[in-house]
């Protein structure tokens, strides 16, 4: 084989390899940024902008109310399934508590959240809206302070699945507030790990 003719062949099999990389190390990204934001719902009925903030754990961005709700809540967040697979079956999720905090520059607003079980139904099979079942209602009334963490210690036991979405949940937290001044910096899930085992 002439060295002329090689020339294309060897350029493709670069091409090919480097694109190959790109997919891999874009895909590992995008998984990563799955493992930490699943791509779970948020709605703010007041149209303030920013409401992903909530999620983006770092508390110096924030949501602030700005506009009327036009739903019976002002925002909800998705945010985690109650169950994880481990390579053989849904393992259920201990969730302790659930932490919001306050804008850096105030206090928390007195506030009401309710804790939903969303129901976590195929999308590929159902054409509907998953249904919601009320498990924590939970109201803030105090001054001055920067956090509160709500106890989540009346969810229900869940137990181990093989088929899903049978008995897997979405948690999902829906917030209203009507004090004159309503701002949020993050709301995340406290989740206990299991111990290691000792040998």
């Amino acid at each position: 084989m002439k060295f002329v003719s090689a020339i294309p062949i060897l350029f493709w099999i670069v091409l090919l390899s480097f694109g190959n990389y790109l997919l891999f190390s874009n895909t590992e990204k995008k998984i990563s940024h799955y493992n930490e934001n699943p791509p779970f719902r948020l709605e703010d009925t007041t149209r303030s902008g920013g409401i992903h903030h909530l999620l983006d754990k770092n508390p110096t961005t924030v949501w602030k109310k700005i506009g009327q709700r036009t739903e019976e809540f002002d925002f909800f967040l998705e945010l985690h399934l109650t169950h994880y697979w481990d390579g053989e079956i849904y393992q259920p999720r201990l969730f302790t508590d659930l932490v919001v905090e306050a804008c850096p520059d105030s206090y928390l607003p007195k506030f009401q959240t309710k804790i939903l079980l969303r129901e976590s139904i195929n999308v590929d099979k159902e054409l509907r809206m998953p249904k919601d079942k009320l498990a924590i209602e939970f109201n803030f009334n105090e001054n001055f302070k920067k956090q509160v963490m709500i106890p989540l210690t009346n969810l229900p036991k869940f137990k181990k699945e093989s088929n899903y979405p049978n008995g897997i949940f979405i948690l999902t937290a829906e917030f209203i507030s009507d004090s004159p001044y309503v701002c949020f910096s993050e709301v995340k899930l406290v989740e206990k790990k299991d111990e290691p085992k000792s040998k």
